[in-house]
């Protein structure tokens, strides 16, 4: 009698994690995007890499999304796979230069940026000007006007001076609209941003390190 009970108890609490499991009410936002993905196959994929990837401490919102992206563009499973790989790595690579404070997603921009070439001294570098605050809005930026056309020096440079200045994440914003907006109009990527960062520039102090020397 007392097995008979053990056993109905165990079934019962077992029955009950399995419903707590199913429950709509706990399915994380991210199972539910996954549920877009309609070919079982793939989605199996996608989850188990996801998964595996979260062991081993790697945001993984970005690699849901990245898959999700795949599938829109029809991409078959291994290249689905290889892109959520190629990401991985980058992210990876990105907390190490980011350190221990970087946010999921300082991480990712890192990551978008690394695809961009733009070099791993340079986000130490953009770390260090701003070591307790996130640099998300500036990583955007930087790979943004790699993207349009500026060689990732020139744009590394620029948005490293800019920060040194103390310039705004909305002013680094507001450059980079203005040079996608000139671009468009015909100027030459690195003519439009010299000429946009000029004008920033104008508006911000000198950096820290100038206004020391000033001083003594």
């Amino acid at each position: 009698m007392k097995h008979t009970l053990r056993g109905t108890a165990l079934l019962m609490c077992v029955a009950a994690i399995a419903a707590a499991f199913m429950s709509p009410r706990l399915v994380s936002g991210q199972e539910a995007r996954l549920l877009a993905i309609r070919d079982v196959v793939t989605r199996d994929l996608v989850r188990q890499f996801v998964e595996a990837a979260r062991l081993r401490g790697t945001p993984t919102e970005p690699l849901v999304s990245r898959a999700l992206e795949g599938v829109a563009f029809k991409a078959d499973r291994k290249k689905i796979e290889q892109a959520m790989a190629s990401l991985e790595k980058r992210m990876r690579r990105a907390r190490e230069l980011l350190g221990a404070r970087g946010t999921v997603d300082e991480i990712a921009a890192a990551a978008d940026a690394l695809a961009n070439d733009v070099s791993d001294g340079t986000i130490r570098d953009m770390r260090k000007l701003a070591p307790a605050r996130s640099i998300t809005v500036e990583l955007g930026v930087l790979t943004e006007l790699v993207a349009k056309g500026v060689a990732p020096r020139k744009a590394a440079a620029m948005v490293r001076d800019l920060m040194a200045r103390g310039a705004t994440g909305a002013q680094l914003t507001e450059l980079n609209a203005a040079v996608q907006q000139d671009v468009a109009l015909g100027i030459k990527p690195v003519a439009a941003l010299e000429l946009r960062g000029r004008g920033v520039m104008s508006l911000l102090p000198p950096p820290a390190s100038v206004n020391s020397a000033q001083h003594r």
